[in-house]
């Protein structure tokens, strides 16, 4: 008598294909009825995890190891928990840097594999017990790379403007407003590869940092930045791959130049004047904060993106416009382009 979970050769059988076809008919059935948001690009980059659960569970009906399965499937919970919840637990840089977790799970599988019940139960608690350790770690700020270099600039009382240029090549950039008096960049960096040069033109300070390592995961930099909201500011801001969120809406910010090749883009943007907000990304997710009481006009050149405004937001002319906006009497101008992924405008609470 063959095994229920064998096939005819007496290999194992895979029920990978199933489970997902299973998977997407609940989730199609869910957004139909209105139970799960979202629709198009958005909805099938935020259920992405769902493929490591069903890679977990199949190799549990498998019987193909302990740990990784149970690894693979608490960090699907984990990171549809991150793209569904109220707000995004980590960031990708802090998730990618635990990678020898990998390494740690194999080896659990490895000691723990038998036919004992004890010995299942031993590697089920250590898997778990290796998960909940993990999201501890990042959670409460667990410096996995401690090389952290403090970044202090000043500026004279006879400046007006500053000019600023960040860039680096694969990893993490927080920016906010929040330095203290006279400070013109206050912050931390990792790794300590960079250079940075400041300037003086008159009544504008000129200031640019750079990584000058080439960045590979896991080993990625991390930017904690704030910007001084005494000044009018030009910001110019390059990312290779990984994260960008500018928290903007405390600065006096004139324009932005924001270009990325891959990853995720979030912008809050302040109350402002300027015909020069251009945000460029090659695939990714790009999340845009707008202020409600501005008129706005957007320039979405989005090839094969899915662009989101808000309802009350319409099409004229070849631009999306707040209400009681044109091209010709909006406070903000902004120019998005993206090749694939997700453009998505809301106001800002």
């Amino acid at each position: 008598m063959i095994p229920e979970n064998k096939n005819r050769n007496g290999q194992r059988r895979n029920f990978f294909g199933p489970i997902l076809l299973i998977t997407i008919g609940l989730v199609f059935l869910g957004n139909n009825l209105g139970l799960i948001q979202g629709e198009g690009w958005e909805l099938i980059w935020r259920l992405w995890p769902v493929l490591l659960i069903i890679a977990g569970l199949n190799d549990l009906i498998r019987r193909e190891g302990i740990a990784w399965p149970i690894l693979l499937i608490g960090a699907g919970v984990f990171f549809l928990l991150n793209n569904f919840g109220p707000r995004v637990w980590i960031s990708w840089t802090q998730i990618i840097q635990l990678w020898p977790i990998l390494l740690i799970a194999a080896g659990i599988d490895l000691v723990f594999k038998g036919d004992s019940i004890w010995f299942a139960i031993a590697g089920v608690f250590l898997t778990l017990l290796l998960i909940g350790g993990s999201v501890w770690i990042v959670r409460e700020g667990f410096q996995v790379s401690a090389d952290y270099t403090e970044i202090r600039e000043v500026f004279a009382e006879d400046v007006e403007q500053m000019e600023v240029n960040l860039s680096l090549g694969a990893g993490e950039l927080i920016l906010g407003s929040d330095t203290p008096d006279g400070m013109l960049v206050f912050g931390s960096i990792t790794p300590d590869k960079h250079s940075d040069q400041i300037s003086t033109e008159g009544s504008k300070i000129l200031y640019q940092l750079e990584h000058q390592e080439l960045g590979f995961y896991p080993h990625t930099a991390r930017w904690e930045l704030d910007l001084t909201d005494d000044l009018a500011a030009n910001l110019v801001v390059h990312n290779g791959v990984g994260e960008v969120i500018l928290l903007l809406e405390e600065l006096d910010l004139s324009a932005l130049d924001l270009n990325q090749g891959v990853g995720r883009l979030v912008v809050y943007l302040p109350e402002m004047e300027s015909d020069h907000v251009l945000i460029k990304q090659a695939v990714g997710i790009i999340r845009i904060r707008i202020p409600a009481n501005l008129h706005v006009a957007v320039d979405a050149q989005n090839g094969l993106s899915k662009v989101d405004f808000p309802p009350d937001f319409e099409l004229e002319d070849g631009y999306y416009i707040s209400p009681e906006a044109s091209k010709s009497n909006a406070d903000l101008v902004i120019v998005v382009e993206q090749a694939m992924g997700l453009i998505d405008f809301e106001y800002s609470r």
